[in-house]
């Protein structure tokens, strides 16, 4: 998920449109503004001649500035909460609402929002690329460290080397061409082992991986249906898909239990789906899944999150209000932001309310690997808090919580990087290490070994330890008569 797909701070001087007051006119979001980490400036004006009010966006580090694209105002322009979406095509794509003096920004699928203060001018943006060859390299590789170093945050178990970049710097004077920045750059963003970090050069993109775990890109259709296969084997019950290839249960399982398999938070409703379509096909997914839960009397339920690739944070916490009758915390986040003594922004803490929709409250078993990542695992995170508490079974998680800041490099080069800092509300980390699942209940999960031999470890121990029943009564693989 992208965190600022705009952007940042800029550098020199031209006089800001801004107003105070609500008539739409002169709106109070008028202005320019500057975010709190991230590296975002904002310009809201009016236009004069369609009289829609714009929203242009800018990103920058302290050596680039990059405009990026503008927005138009949504609807009426204000929501009864005094909030204004602004978005392209007609659709939401950020919502912005003045607090105080300042500027809150939440972008649309995110659940936390970018504080943003008034600049009096907007710093001048050059953006000119150098035409010179080597010099647009140099160029490139500089503001490639330099937004590492001001955004990457100083993970625990992922360490950005700084002392790399004036080794890039040589490496790169020392034989500059194309396929050597090339080269600096995949090497850096892979040394990362971060798999929200990364670059896109001519189209081709290259990502870090945790060491010894794996990327659901690298399983083939026949590993994916092999997957299925086995589930459906270990369940004795078909899965019915509420979303194709997305979103899907099974009922009537032993000991009255129920079992859902989410394997993507983004594009329910279509490849490039907005996140407003995609909420809306969600909710009435999880009515299907739960009404028919009620009507079957569930007991226990089996999430499945194992083979789930993230999405909109924000489909997590709906799914999260459903599975609770008490209010908790999901976790806290923050950004790194050099401009603060502490390094970061300060916390916002995200809390689940329960939802007045169709839901499940029992025992919940929560199946988890390291093909869980991102928004899959700040789902499997705020989990973790509901009362009764799930049971983590399989693998650890990926380690991968931050959403994504995105960036342009001279030349074309895209980089996203991590930037965020997620906490439990214990106040620990998994970044970079993912949450642990507990010895007595790690399971392989779609491993060679299991896919070639039908079999589904973690899913066969959930079946027991919400059944109540002695741990390996159900066959983790198929038996010769097919059970």
């Amino acid at each position: 998920m992208s965190a600022a797909a705009l952007a940042v701070m800029l550098t020199a001087c031209v006089m800001d449109g801004g107003g105070g007051s609500a008539h739409p006119r002169s709106s109070d979001i008028d202005g320019t503004w500057r975010s709190a980490g991230y590296g975002t400036v904002y310009v809201i004006k009016q236009n004069e001649h369609s009289g829609a009010r714009e929203l242009s966006g800018y990103e920058n580090s302290g050596t680039s500035c990059v405009k990026g694209d503008a927005m138009t105002a949504l609807g009426g322009e204000r929501d009864s909460g005094g909030a204004v979406s602004f978005g392209e095509d007609g659709d939401r794509e950020l919502t912005v609402r003045r607090q105080g003096g300042h500027l809150l920004v939440q972008e649309s699928g995110s659940v936390g929002h970018i504080r943003m203060n008034r600049l009096k001018v907007l710093p001048h943006c050059p953006s000119e690329t150098p035409n010179d060859g080597p010099a647009r390299r140099l160029k490139t590789l500089d503001v490639f460290w330099q937004n590492l170093s001001e955004h990457y945050p100083p993970y625990a178990h992922r360490r950005l080397d700084l002392r790399d970049r004036e080794r890039d710097h040589a490496t790169l004077k020392g034989g500059n061409t194309d396929r050597t920045l090339e080269a600096l750059l995949r090497r850096t963003v892979r040394k990362l082992g971060d798999m929200h970090t990364g670059i896109t050069w001519k189209g081709e993109s290259s990502y870090g991986l945790r060491p010894g775990t794996r990327d659901s890109a690298d399983l083939t259709d026949a590993d994916i249906e092999a997957a299925r296969s086995a589930i459906k084997v270990r369940l004795g019950a078909e899965l019915r898909p509420v979303i194709e290839g997305k979103v899907e249960y099974a009922t009537g399982l032993p000991g009255g239990t129920g079992y859902l398999r989410i394997t993507q938070l983004k594009e329910l409703d279509g490849e490039e789906s907005s996140y407003d379509d995609d909420l809306a096909r969600f909710k009435r997914a999880l009515d299907t899944v739960f009404i028919q839960g009620a009507r079957d009397h569930w007991r226990g339920l089996i999430l499945d999150l194992r083979l789930n690739d993230g999405g909109h944070d924000a489909l997590g916490q709906e799914l999260a209000s459903r599975l609770t009758r008490h209010p908790h915390v999901a976790f806290k986040k923050r950004a790194r932001d050099l401009s603060a003594l502490s390094g970061f922004t300060p916390y916002e803490t995200v809390n689940v309310r329960p939802s007045r929709y169709p839901g499940f409250h029992g025992r919940l078993a929560l199946l988890v690997s390291d093909l869980t990542v991102s928004a899959g695992e700040t789902t499997a995170m705020t989990l973790l808090n509901r009362s009764p508490a799930p049971t983590l079974i399989g693998r650890d998680t990926q380690g991968i919580f931050s959403d994504q800041l995105s960036r342009t490099l001279p030349g074309g080069t895209s980089l996203d990087l991590s930037n965020e800092d997620y906490r439990n509300s214990a106040g620990q980390s998994f970044e970079g290490r993912g949450l642990p699942v507990d010895a007595r209940f790690r399971t392989p999960v779609f491993t060679s070994a299991e896919l070639e031999d039908g079999c589904d470890s973690a899913l066969a121990m959930a079946l027991d330890h919400l059944g109540h029943r002695k741990a390996g009564t159900t066959p983790r693989c198929p038996t010769k008569n097919g059970g």
